[in-house]
């Protein structure tokens, strides 16, 4: 989508930043952003700040800002997917296709999460990533035709807020999606595997779907410690269901009441989905904060960013990991540690759930794991606080070559 505008719009244009009232913090953070990077504060609107709904309906106020915005920012939580008012809100972005729209997704959000006008057609950005700020800032100055500030003050402020933003992190607690009473009773579904596969059932509006569908869809998603046999044997047991060949067909009437209740339902079943999610994006900063990763490992993220490497083959598939990682050896003169202890490198990503099973040479045989999305998306947007500290390994091991 341009962000090409003629130079009559953009002297009435604003930045339109659409957020729940209860992400507020985060919307100021980034009209404090965009102020100290020379953006004037009158060019930007968000239905949070003193003085919007003053003289008129805020409803008046939203209407006449998205019919002058240049472009518009969508801070995604549960809490601005489970409001009605957001979610009309967010119809008009989609509406307006001729003008940008940029979703910052707070940590719970992950494509699979986006739903409605804002769904995962759209490229989500976080405000941890030296990356994706800057994509913002470029954004939003150009659509504004704000003066070009300079790199040292873009660069301190960029700095600044993911420091603030990392705070706010550590003592915010999620907002679930509000539990609404289902129009029907699930009392009939009894365990966290029936529940999250009937989410998915749900959510796909399908009556069919294979164990490898709920595989893919589980790894993708970052949920764990789900029991699919088991969850298939119990849902097939309701009205009429039937498992054949690895695929759940669910029952016709039991389909039919939950499907015509899905808003309801899906509700309640997504909060057992959140229990069952665990991010590997948190998992790695967890790691990463504690500076005892191993040094090896650390080079072995070096050469997954410099790469961009998300598949890792293991069993007859190693040798050609292996004679990849050797050609960056070679291409950035480094010695061959990362080479001779890659086995152990990508263990210690199976082991703390980085990585997922994703082609097998037979049942229980992987033959390759692949970057788990949320930590594929951190890496391959260079954050900034790593890849200073990744290329001191790679010169730690640097090979002096006689000649």
């Amino acid at each position: 989508m341009s962000l090409a505008f003629t130079t009559e719009k953009k002297m009435d244009s604003i930045i339109f930043i659409s957020h729940r009232s209860t992400d507020k913090d985060i919307a100021n953070m980034l009209i404090d952003f965009f102020c100290n990077t020379g953006i004037p504060r009158n060019s930007i609107f968000c239905s949070s700040l003193p003085g919007n709904d003053i003289n008129e309906k805020i409803s008046h106020e939203v209407k006449r800002a998205l019919k002058n915005s240049a472009i518009n920012i969508a801070i995604l939580s549960h809490s601005y997917y489970g409001s009605a008012y957001c979610l009309n809100e967010a119809g008009v972005l989609w509406y307006r296709d001729d003008i940008p729209v940029i979703p910052i997704a707070l940590p719970e959000i992950t494509y699979n999460d986006m739903f409605g006008f804002l769904n995962n057609e759209y490229k989500l950005r976080r405000l941890d990533s030296d990356g994706d700020i800057s994509f913002i800032y470029d954004a939003v100055s150009e659509a504004v035709s704000a003066p070009q500030e300079k790199h040292s003050i873009i660069t301190h402020e960029n700095q600044k807020l993911r420091e603030r933003y990392a705070a706010f992190l550590g003592t915010r607690e999620i907002q679930m999606p509000a539990s609404t009473t289902p129009a029907i009773s699930t009392a009939e579904i009894t365990t966290d595997d029936e529940r999250i596969v009937l989410y998915y059932i749900l959510k796909k509006s399908i009556r069919k779907v294979s164990k490898a569908a709920i595989c893919d869809w589980l790894n993708k998603s970052e949920i764990y410690d789900v029991d699919i046999d088991n969850a298939f044997d119990l849902l097939s047991s309701l009205a009429g269901g039937t498992v054949e060949k690895d695929t759940l067909e669910f029952g016709i009437e039991a389909f039919r009441k939950y499907s015509a209740n899905a808003a309801s339902v899906l509700s309640e079943l997504k909060e057992c989905v959140v229990r069952h999610t665990k991010l590997a994006i948190n998992t790695f900063k967890a790691i990463w904060s504690t500076d005892t990763l191993d040094p090896t490992v650390g080079l072995f993220l070096a050469y997954i960013v410099d790469e961009r490497m998300n598949t890792f083959g293991d069993r007859w598939k190693a040798n050609e990991q292996i004679a990849s990682i050797k050609q960056w050896e070679s291409k950035n003169t480094l010695d061959d540690t990362l080479s001779k202890n890659y086995g152990t490198c990508l263990e210690f990503l199976v082991q703390n759930n980085l990585v997922y099973a994703s082609e097998w040479t037979g049942p229980g045989n992987v033959r390759q794991f692949t970057l788990c999305p949320s930590l594929q998306e951190y890496l391959f947007n260079y954050p900034a606080e790593i890849v200073e500290e990744l290329q001191k390994l790679k010169d730690a091991h640097y090979f002096d070559l006689p000649f």
